[in-house]
């Protein structure tokens, strides 16, 4: 919380931080009127102003030591939606501002609502991988959510066993299928907008790009590995990566599917190339068997990494 708070103010030279309550030793609670008796003895001869929201100020009466607070500090209160005027204003001295605050909560941000975020922030959320579980949750159905859940741990597990980066693998993990239930209007739309190669693909497929699309626009991921990740995490690619085969590996091996991958998944982590190959004959065989077509480009792909022998 605290780098994203210095991320987020880094652009303003008035604003600074301070480290008191979080460099105080012990496990002990930190109260309010004991960070402003600090600020007070480091700026003596300084007028404070304290500000909080409404929804604050209308429980500011159970804060500790609130009267004392109130002689040292002059109170600022600002609107939130949903809260009214409280008596407390009138009893502490408040200042009120003439303006309403965004109803945006630390929890609204978790389940999904990004659109208050300092851009360079939402990037270090995304590519840290925090909150990522919670942000997604909305945005999917249970069982694709169950799913993705599932193969991201299992990514990062495979990403671990193999000197893979866990955390670029986790987040292709927990974005990959992001797009995978995009209604079919839009899909056709950006497919045709951005992906017009592919429009010929079948629209199964097509969410792998839409999910790169969405990552990179709306998640703001920029790095191109975790990208290509998850526009390989279908089809695969005649050029693959360790991260690409990891994602590629855990979406078909996810444990949450309706068969006993446990093997295959113990020989991706013993070997992420050896288990890209199984893989990929795993799709062969059950393609085959089953009489259903196969790609073109997939050929390519399997004789390379397959009767090729390949080392990646």
């Amino acid at each position: 919380r605290l780098e994203m708070l210095e991320i987020a103010t880094g652009r303003y030279q008035k604003v600074e931080i301070c480290y008191y309550e979080i460099n105080q030793k012990g496990d002990a609670k930190n109260y309010t009127i004991d960070t402003i008796k600090y600020l007070k003895s480091k700026y003596p001869d300084d007028q404070l102003y304290f500000i909080m929201g409404m929804d604050q100020a209308s429980l500011f009466h159970k804060w500790k030591d609130a009267d004392k607070i109130s002689e040292l500090v002059s109170l600022v209160v600002f609107d939130r939606i949903g809260y009214q005027t409280n008596s407390n204003l009138k009893k502490y001295n408040f200042l009120k501002l003439d303006f309403v605050a965004t109803d945006d909560a630390s929890s609204d941000i978790r389940n999904g609502n990004l659109h208050a975020l300092e851009p360079e922030v939402l990037k270090y959320i995304v590519s840290n991988g925090i909150y990522l579980d919670t942000i997604i949750k909305t945005r999917m159905s249970a069982k694709r959510y169950k799913h993705t859940v599932s193969m991201a741990k299992l990514a990062k597990e495979i990403a671990k066993s193999n000197g893979i980066d866990e955390t670029k693998a986790y987040v292709a993990g927990m974005l990959h299928d992001i797009a995978k239930e995009m209604p079919h209007d839009e899909a056709l739309v950006l497919m045709k907008k951005h992906f017009p190669d592919y429009l010929n693909k079948p629209e199964a497929i097509w969410h792998q790009w839409l999910s790169q699309y969405v990552a990179q626009i709306e998640f703001l991921v920029d790095d191109q590995e975790i990208l290509q990740a998850i526009r390989h995490h279908t089809t695969a690619s005649i050029n693959m990566s360790k991260l690409d085969m990891c994602i590629y590996e855990a979406d078909k091996y996810d444990p949450s599917r309706d068969y006993d991958s446990s093997k295959e998944i113990e020989l991706c982590k013993q070997d992420v190339v050896a288990g890209f190959k199984s893989c990929l004959q795993d799709f062969y065989d059950f393609s085959t068997k089953k009489g259903r077509k196969i790609d073109e480009c997939f050929y390519g792909i399997y004789d390379k990494y397959v009767k090729g022998e390949t080392n990646g």
